[in-house]
């Protein structure tokens, strides 16, 4: 079984501390020493705009400054990790956001803006009126924080997303795109989630991921979803469907660790944008970086380095 060296770890938290955004740096410091909440929402805070939305290259591959729904909802994910009071500004100002960035009329979001031109961006993100009619991704994902933060939302709003994502989602075939799954996996983790809702996700989503995540090896070091991606810890929900293969995932990961300590993306932006291209590198370095640790840490294959 391998297990992170103590020289790989530190160079990994020499990086999240000394190159990677100060984000990540407050977050290894939350995670695995002991540090405030309120340095990782001081630093947070510098990503959201004042018409409450996030931006500013929170989601690295958009480095618009001003506000779009995806970057909102990587906003919430850490949000929601830190159990953010729902009485926080970064939360109340979120949810404003969300709230008049909804489309009733499509029960939905749109997921970047239509100027995101205006700064460069991967090429994937290219604007189109059709992005609103993308059922999964991002509208599933926020209808977890519309449960979290209930009080920021109309009740009204909740049971007729709620209807018509379950009702969307159990008519989908057993295998979905990886970032619709993710987004169906974080409103699964929803805690006010009623069982009514909860139970056909999960008997949904049980096939969903045991048709879509890649159990083969060979297909690990392309841009995909391997087990990790999807089992955070061996008490989650899936662990039980990939018994066999989360070790051998622990050690490919572990063999991927660059010598700087860090992991990179499996992505690239081509030839838009090299200097942009180069600074969302080194914020994609931070986030998988910072990622990959917290696996390691929970599957014990970080020893006693942290």
């Amino acid at each position: 079984m391998k297990t992170v060296t103590s020289a790989q770890w530190q160079k990994a938290a020499a990086f999240l501390k000394n190159e990677a955004h100060p984000l990540e740096g407050a977050l290894y410091a939350w995670f695995f020493e002991g540090g405030p909440a309120e340095r990782v929402w001081t630093e947070l805070a510098l990503f959201q705009n004042t018409d409450g939305g996030f931006g500013h290259g929170l989601e690295a591959d958009i480095r618009l400054p001003g506000s779009s729904v995806i970057a909102t909802t990587v906003a919430f994910q850490w949000l929601r990790q830190l159990d953010t009071p729902a009485e926080h500004p970064l939360v109340v100002n979120g949810c404003r956001y969300l709230r008049e960035q909804y489309h009733a009329d499509h029960l939905n979001w749109p997921i970047i803006p239509p100027h995101i031109d205006d700064a460069p961006h991967a090429p994937w993100w290219q604007y189109n009126g059709e992005l609103m009619e993308q059922q999964i991704n991002p509208r599933v994902e926020i209808l977890g924080y519309v449960y979290d933060y209930a009080a920021h939302f109309p009740a009204v709003m909740r049971e007729q997303l709620t209807g018509s994502v379950v009702t969307h989602l159990l008519s989908q075939p057993d295998e979905m795109e990886m970032h619709d799954l993710l987004c169906c996996l974080r409103l699964l983790e929803t805690q006010s989630l009623s069982e009514a809702v909860r139970e056909p996700l999960l008997e949904k989503l049980t096939a969903v991921v045991s048709h879509t995540v890649e159990r083969n090896p060979d297909t690990w070091r392309g841009y995909g979803l391997p087990p990790l991606g999807v089992i955070k810890s061996p008490e989650s929900l899936f662990a039980g469907l990939f018994t066999e293969v989360i070790p051998l995932n622990l050690d490919f990961l572990i063999e991927q660790q660059g010598a700087d300590g860090t992991w990179g993306p499996a992505w690239s932006w081509g030839d838009v944008s090299p200097e942009a291209w180069a600074q969302a590198e080194r914020e994609w370095r931070g986030t998988l970086t910072l990622g990959h640790l917290l696996v390691l840490k929970v599957f014990g294959r970080a020893g006693n380095l942290c």
